[in-house]
Protein backbone atom coordinates (compact mmCIF):
# COMPACT_ATOMS: atom_id res chain seq x y z
CA UNK A 1 0.00 0.00 0.00
CA UNK A 2 2.89 2.19 1.18
CA UNK A 3 4.60 2.04 -2.52
CA UNK A 4 1.43 2.30 -4.38
CA UNK A 5 1.03 5.74 -2.51
CA UNK A 6 4.98 6.74 -3.16
CA UNK A 7 3.96 5.91 -6.85
CA UNK A 8 1.11 8.29 -6.98
CA UNK A 9 2.89 10.79 -5.32
CA UNK A 10 5.60 10.96 -7.49
CA UNK A 11 2.91 10.84 -10.39
CA UNK A 12 0.90 13.65 -9.46
CA UNK A 13 4.63 15.54 -8.90
CA UNK A 14 5.33 14.67 -12.50
CA UNK A 15 1.95 16.18 -13.62
CA UNK A 16 2.53 19.21 -11.64
CA UNK A 17 5.70 19.82 -13.07
CA UNK A 18 4.60 18.85 -16.59
CA UNK A 19 1.47 21.50 -16.43
CA UNK A 20 3.77 24.24 -15.21
CA UNK A 21 6.52 23.73 -17.96
CA UNK A 22 3.31 23.32 -20.49
CA UNK A 23 1.99 26.99 -19.33
CA UNK A 24 5.85 28.34 -19.09
CA UNK A 25 6.24 27.17 -22.81
CA UNK A 26 2.91 28.06 -24.16
CA UNK A 27 3.37 31.22 -22.81
CA UNK A 28 6.60 32.04 -24.29
CA UNK A 29 5.57 31.00 -27.52
CA UNK A 30 2.69 33.02 -27.67
CA UNK A 31 4.16 36.13 -26.11
CA UNK A 32 0.92 37.40 -24.19
CA UNK A 33 0.84 41.30 -23.40
CA UNK A 34 1.39 41.72 -19.53
CA UNK A 35 -0.79 45.57 -19.57
CA UNK A 36 -4.32 45.85 -19.56
CA UNK A 37 -5.78 45.79 -22.85
CA UNK A 38 -8.84 47.17 -25.00
CA UNK A 39 -10.76 45.16 -27.47
CA UNK A 40 -10.66 46.71 -30.92
CA UNK A 41 -12.43 45.57 -34.74
CA UNK A 42 -10.52 46.60 -37.89
CA UNK A 43 -11.71 46.14 -41.32
CA UNK A 44 -9.46 44.99 -44.24
CA UNK A 45 -10.05 44.24 -48.20
CA UNK A 46 -7.33 41.16 -47.91
CA UNK A 47 -5.90 39.94 -44.65
CA UNK A 48 -3.38 37.27 -46.13
CA UNK A 49 -1.13 35.53 -44.20
CA UNK A 50 -2.54 36.97 -40.81
CA UNK A 51 -3.50 34.62 -38.31
CA UNK A 52 -5.06 34.26 -34.62
CA UNK A 53 -2.15 35.25 -32.16
CA UNK A 54 -0.57 37.75 -34.47
CA UNK A 55 1.41 40.81 -32.58
CA UNK A 56 -0.27 44.20 -32.89
CA UNK A 57 2.54 46.67 -32.84
CA UNK A 58 2.94 50.40 -31.68
CA UNK A 59 6.27 51.68 -33.59
CA UNK A 60 7.74 48.31 -33.58
CA UNK A 61 6.59 47.32 -29.88
CA UNK A 62 4.25 44.94 -29.48
CA UNK A 63 0.96 46.04 -27.62
CA UNK A 64 -1.62 43.32 -28.28
CA UNK A 65 -2.73 40.00 -30.09
CA UNK A 66 -4.87 39.45 -33.22
CA UNK A 67 -8.02 37.95 -31.14
CA UNK A 68 -10.19 36.53 -34.51
CA UNK A 69 -10.58 36.64 -38.50
CA UNK A 70 -14.11 36.35 -40.01
CA UNK A 71 -15.69 37.40 -43.28
CA UNK A 72 -18.28 40.39 -43.47
CA UNK A 73 -20.41 42.11 -46.21
CA UNK A 74 -20.39 45.58 -46.13
CA UNK A 75 -22.02 48.02 -48.73
CA UNK A 76 -22.07 44.73 -51.08
CA UNK A 77 -18.31 44.30 -50.36
CA UNK A 78 -16.83 41.55 -48.52
CA UNK A 79 -14.05 42.75 -46.44
CA UNK A 80 -12.09 40.66 -43.61
CA UNK A 81 -13.15 41.88 -39.66
CA UNK A 82 -9.80 41.37 -37.59
CA UNK A 83 -10.50 41.90 -33.67
CA UNK A 84 -7.67 42.46 -31.85
CA UNK A 85 -6.38 43.68 -28.43
CA UNK A 86 -4.53 47.03 -27.41
CA UNK A 87 -2.48 48.58 -24.82
CA UNK A 88 -5.13 51.36 -23.05
CA UNK A 89 -1.57 53.35 -22.55
CA UNK A 90 -2.50 53.81 -26.24
CA UNK A 91 -5.85 54.62 -28.42
CA UNK A 92 -6.77 54.92 -32.62
CA UNK A 93 -7.06 58.45 -33.63
CA UNK A 94 -9.15 59.68 -37.05
CA UNK A 95 -5.45 59.86 -38.21
CA UNK A 96 -4.21 56.76 -37.59
CA UNK A 97 -3.80 53.74 -39.83
CA UNK A 98 -3.80 50.45 -39.38
CA UNK A 99 -1.49 48.17 -41.91
CA UNK A 100 -1.23 44.40 -42.58
CA UNK A 101 2.29 44.39 -42.36
CA UNK A 102 5.84 41.21 -42.95
CA UNK A 103 7.24 39.91 -40.01
CA UNK A 104 9.40 37.92 -42.21
CA UNK A 105 9.27 36.81 -45.87
CA UNK A 106 8.25 33.31 -45.07
CA UNK A 107 4.67 34.64 -44.80
CA UNK A 108 4.43 35.95 -41.04
CA UNK A 109 2.09 39.08 -40.92
CA UNK A 110 1.38 41.82 -37.81
CA UNK A 111 -0.74 44.39 -37.24
CA UNK A 112 1.17 47.74 -37.31
CA UNK A 113 -0.69 50.73 -35.72
CA UNK A 114 0.90 54.14 -36.87
CA UNK A 115 0.31 57.39 -35.23
CA UNK A 116 -1.21 55.96 -32.22
CA UNK A 117 -2.68 58.52 -30.00
CA UNK A 118 -1.31 58.33 -26.27
CA UNK A 119 -3.69 57.36 -23.32
CA UNK A 120 -7.90 57.54 -23.86
CA UNK A 121 -7.72 60.11 -26.84
CA UNK A 122 -11.35 61.90 -26.90
CA UNK A 123 -12.05 60.91 -30.62
CA UNK A 124 -10.40 57.37 -30.36
CA UNK A 125 -12.55 55.00 -33.09
CA UNK A 126 -12.91 51.07 -31.62
CA UNK A 127 -14.22 50.28 -35.23
CA UNK A 128 -11.80 51.34 -37.44
CA UNK A 129 -13.06 51.16 -41.27
CA UNK A 130 -11.56 49.91 -43.91
CA UNK A 131 -10.79 53.60 -45.85
CA UNK A 132 -8.13 53.40 -42.29
CA UNK A 133 -6.40 49.79 -43.09
CA UNK A 134 -3.67 48.64 -45.14
CA UNK A 135 -4.78 45.42 -46.43
CA UNK A 136 -1.70 42.58 -47.05
CA UNK A 137 -0.58 41.62 -50.53
CA UNK A 138 0.74 38.74 -52.15
CA UNK A 139 4.91 38.82 -51.93
CA UNK A 140 4.79 36.48 -54.37
CA UNK A 141 4.06 38.92 -57.23
CA UNK A 142 7.36 40.83 -56.55
CA UNK A 143 9.69 37.83 -56.58
CA UNK A 144 7.66 36.17 -60.23
CA UNK A 145 7.89 40.58 -61.51
CA UNK A 146 11.93 40.05 -61.14
CA UNK A 147 12.25 36.13 -62.18
CA UNK A 148 13.81 37.17 -65.42
CA UNK A 149 16.82 39.40 -63.40
CA UNK A 150 17.20 37.25 -60.47
CA UNK A 151 17.33 33.78 -62.55
CA UNK A 152 20.69 35.56 -63.88
CA UNK A 153 22.09 36.88 -60.68
CA UNK A 154 24.79 35.54 -58.20
CA UNK A 155 23.22 34.28 -55.01
CA UNK A 156 25.00 36.74 -52.79
CA UNK A 157 23.29 39.59 -55.04
CA UNK A 158 19.81 37.57 -54.36
CA UNK A 159 20.07 37.23 -50.72
CA UNK A 160 21.30 41.05 -50.05
CA UNK A 161 18.32 42.09 -52.57
CA UNK A 162 15.30 39.71 -50.21
CA UNK A 163 17.22 41.34 -47.06
CA UNK A 164 16.57 44.42 -48.79
CA UNK A 165 13.13 44.05 -49.48
CA UNK A 166 12.21 42.09 -45.94
CA UNK A 167 13.38 45.42 -44.10
CA UNK A 168 11.29 47.72 -46.62
CA UNK A 169 8.33 45.69 -46.31
CA UNK A 170 8.47 45.54 -42.22
CA UNK A 171 8.30 49.48 -42.83
CA UNK A 172 11.43 50.32 -41.99
CA UNK A 173 12.24 53.86 -43.86
CA UNK A 174 15.94 52.81 -44.48
CA UNK A 175 14.76 49.92 -46.91
CA UNK A 176 13.73 51.65 -49.48
CA UNK A 177 16.99 52.96 -50.33
CA UNK A 178 19.32 49.93 -50.01
CA UNK A 179 16.27 48.17 -51.98
CA UNK A 180 16.99 50.38 -55.08
CA UNK A 181 20.32 50.23 -54.53
CA UNK A 182 20.33 46.36 -54.92
CA UNK A 183 18.36 46.59 -58.01
CA UNK A 184 20.99 49.26 -59.25
CA UNK A 185 23.71 46.53 -58.87
CA UNK A 186 21.31 43.70 -60.29
CA UNK A 187 21.15 45.72 -63.53
CA UNK A 188 24.51 45.83 -63.52
CA UNK A 189 24.96 42.15 -64.00
CA UNK A 190 22.66 41.98 -66.90
CA UNK A 191 24.18 42.73 -70.30
CA UNK A 192 20.97 43.95 -72.50
CA UNK A 193 20.68 47.13 -70.37
CA UNK A 194 17.75 48.40 -72.15
CA UNK A 195 15.69 45.61 -72.16
CA UNK A 196 16.56 45.04 -67.98
CA UNK A 197 15.53 48.58 -66.96
CA UNK A 198 12.48 48.16 -69.32
CA UNK A 199 11.54 44.79 -67.54
CA UNK A 200 12.05 46.22 -64.09
CA UNK A 201 10.42 49.08 -64.37
CA UNK A 202 7.33 47.39 -65.56
CA UNK A 203 7.33 44.77 -63.17
CA UNK A 204 7.71 47.43 -60.48
CA UNK A 205 4.70 49.09 -62.04
CA UNK A 206 2.91 46.11 -61.19
CA UNK A 207 4.49 45.62 -57.36
CA UNK A 208 3.69 49.02 -56.84
CA UNK A 209 0.04 48.53 -57.55
CA UNK A 210 0.17 45.88 -55.33
CA UNK A 211 1.50 47.67 -52.15
CA UNK A 212 -0.90 50.07 -52.39
CA UNK A 213 -0.87 52.66 -50.06
CA UNK A 214 2.38 50.99 -48.21
CA UNK A 215 4.61 53.85 -49.73
CA UNK A 216 2.60 56.61 -50.89
CA UNK A 217 5.41 57.97 -53.16
CA UNK A 218 6.65 55.32 -54.81
CA UNK A 219 4.29 54.74 -57.55
CA UNK A 220 4.76 58.56 -58.61
CA UNK A 221 8.96 57.89 -58.41
CA UNK A 222 8.81 54.52 -60.70
CA UNK A 223 6.24 56.63 -63.09
CA UNK A 224 8.67 59.31 -63.24
CA UNK A 225 11.51 57.03 -63.41
CA UNK A 226 10.08 55.76 -66.59
CA UNK A 227 8.68 58.60 -68.25
CA UNK A 228 12.83 59.30 -68.01
CA UNK A 229 14.21 55.95 -69.73
CA UNK A 230 11.39 56.41 -72.22
CA UNK A 231 12.56 59.51 -73.52
CA UNK A 232 16.06 58.85 -73.30
CA UNK A 233 15.26 55.76 -75.66
CA UNK A 234 13.47 57.70 -78.34
CA UNK A 235 16.78 60.09 -78.35
CA UNK A 236 19.27 57.65 -78.30
CA UNK A 237 20.94 58.73 -81.60
CA UNK A 238 20.85 62.10 -80.03
CA UNK A 239 23.98 61.56 -77.63
CA UNK A 240 26.41 59.68 -80.29
CA UNK A 241 25.79 63.16 -82.04
CA UNK A 242 26.94 65.07 -79.04
CA UNK A 243 29.64 62.91 -78.71
CA UNK A 244 30.65 63.76 -82.07
CA UNK A 245 29.87 67.42 -82.13
CA UNK A 246 30.65 67.88 -78.73
CA UNK A 247 34.12 69.09 -76.95
CA UNK A 248 36.35 67.38 -79.79
CA UNK A 249 34.72 69.55 -82.82
CA UNK A 250 33.87 72.65 -80.87
CA UNK A 251 37.75 72.79 -79.37
CA UNK A 252 39.23 72.57 -83.08
CA UNK A 253 36.22 75.45 -84.52
CA UNK A 254 38.00 77.09 -81.59
CA UNK A 255 41.52 76.78 -82.50
CA UNK A 256 40.27 77.84 -86.56
CA UNK A 257 38.67 80.83 -85.09
CA UNK A 258 41.58 81.87 -82.94
CA UNK A 259 43.73 81.35 -86.11
CA UNK A 260 41.57 83.77 -88.22
CA UNK A 261 42.00 86.24 -85.33
CA UNK A 262 38.40 86.17 -84.40
CA UNK A 263 38.92 85.41 -80.53
CA UNK A 264 37.60 87.26 -77.55
CA UNK A 265 40.31 89.44 -76.52
CA UNK A 266 42.96 88.61 -73.41
CA UNK A 267 42.59 87.21 -70.39
CA UNK A 268 41.07 89.19 -67.59
CA UNK A 269 39.82 88.20 -64.22
CA UNK A 270 37.06 86.97 -64.43
CA UNK A 271 36.89 86.01 -67.82
CA UNK A 272 37.67 87.04 -71.79
CA UNK A 273 37.31 90.21 -72.54
CA UNK A 274 34.61 90.49 -74.51
CA UNK A 275 34.64 92.47 -78.04
CA UNK A 276 36.15 92.16 -80.95
CA UNK A 277 39.40 93.98 -82.17
CA UNK A 278 39.57 94.14 -86.12
CA UNK A 279 43.01 95.18 -85.86
CA UNK A 280 44.49 92.53 -83.99
CA UNK A 281 42.16 90.00 -85.59
CA UNK A 282 43.27 91.44 -89.40
CA UNK A 283 46.70 91.38 -87.84
CA UNK A 284 46.67 88.04 -86.70
CA UNK A 285 45.08 86.68 -90.45
CA UNK A 286 47.23 88.06 -92.21
CA UNK A 287 50.59 86.91 -90.39
CA UNK A 288 48.79 83.10 -90.18
CA UNK A 289 48.67 83.50 -94.24
CA UNK A 290 52.44 84.78 -94.24
CA UNK A 291 53.37 81.35 -92.38
CA UNK A 292 51.09 79.33 -95.41
CA UNK A 293 52.83 80.96 -97.70
CA UNK A 294 56.43 80.20 -96.34
CA UNK A 295 55.41 76.60 -95.92
CA UNK A 296 54.45 76.21 -99.42
CA UNK A 297 57.62 77.00 -100.71
CA UNK A 298 59.47 74.58 -98.87
CA UNK A 299 57.00 71.91 -100.80
CA UNK A 300 59.48 72.13 -103.94
CA UNK A 301 62.54 71.68 -101.77
CA UNK A 302 60.99 68.22 -99.66
CA UNK A 303 59.18 67.23 -103.29
CA UNK A 304 62.41 66.63 -104.90
CA UNK A 305 64.02 64.60 -101.87
CA UNK A 306 61.09 62.17 -102.82
CA UNK A 307 61.67 59.88 -105.40
CA UNK A 308 59.61 59.54 -108.59
CA UNK A 309 57.21 56.22 -108.27
CA UNK A 310 58.73 52.93 -110.34
CA UNK A 311 57.62 52.72 -113.77
CA UNK A 312 54.87 50.12 -114.18
CA UNK A 313 56.98 46.62 -115.30
CA UNK A 314 60.19 48.06 -113.75
CA UNK A 315 61.49 46.55 -110.57
CA UNK A 316 61.52 49.34 -107.82
CA UNK A 317 64.74 50.57 -106.79
CA UNK A 318 66.65 49.17 -103.30
CA UNK A 319 66.64 51.50 -100.20
CA UNK A 320 69.83 51.35 -99.77
CA UNK A 321 70.77 50.54 -103.03
CA UNK A 322 72.32 47.64 -104.86
CA UNK A 323 74.63 45.10 -104.06
CA UNK A 324 77.87 45.31 -105.87
CA UNK A 325 78.70 42.18 -107.08
CA UNK A 326 81.94 40.33 -108.92
CA UNK A 327 81.46 39.78 -112.70
CA UNK A 328 81.62 36.27 -112.27
CA UNK A 329 79.05 36.10 -109.89
CA UNK A 330 76.01 37.94 -111.73
CA UNK A 331 72.97 35.85 -111.17
CA UNK A 332 70.62 35.82 -114.84
CA UNK A 333 67.32 34.81 -114.74
CA UNK A 334 65.31 34.35 -118.37
CA UNK A 335 68.20 36.21 -119.97
CA UNK A 336 67.18 39.11 -117.28
CA UNK A 337 69.65 40.36 -114.68
CA UNK A 338 68.83 40.14 -111.37
CA UNK A 339 69.31 42.76 -109.23
CA UNK A 340 70.68 41.89 -105.55
CA UNK A 341 70.07 44.61 -102.97
CA UNK A 342 72.08 45.80 -99.88
CA UNK A 343 70.51 44.82 -96.21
Amino acid sequence: MKKNIGALVKFAIAVVVSGLLLVVLSNVIRQPVDAETRTLTAEFTDVSGLHEGADVRVRGVRVGKVQSLELNRDGGQTVANVAFTMDKNYSVAPTSTVAVKFQALTGLRYLDVADAAAGDAPDQITAIPADMTIPSFDVTVLFNGLQPVLATLDPTEINTFTDNVATFLAGDGEGLGPMLDSIKRLTGLVSDREAVISTILGNLQVVANGVNGRSAELPKILTQVRIVVDSAMTVLDEFRKSAMYGPEFTSEVDRLLIGMGLDSGPWTEPGYVPGWDPEKAFDKAITNVYNEIDGMKRVPVVWENIPAPPVEGEPAPCSNGPAELPLPMDVLLNGRKVVICNQ
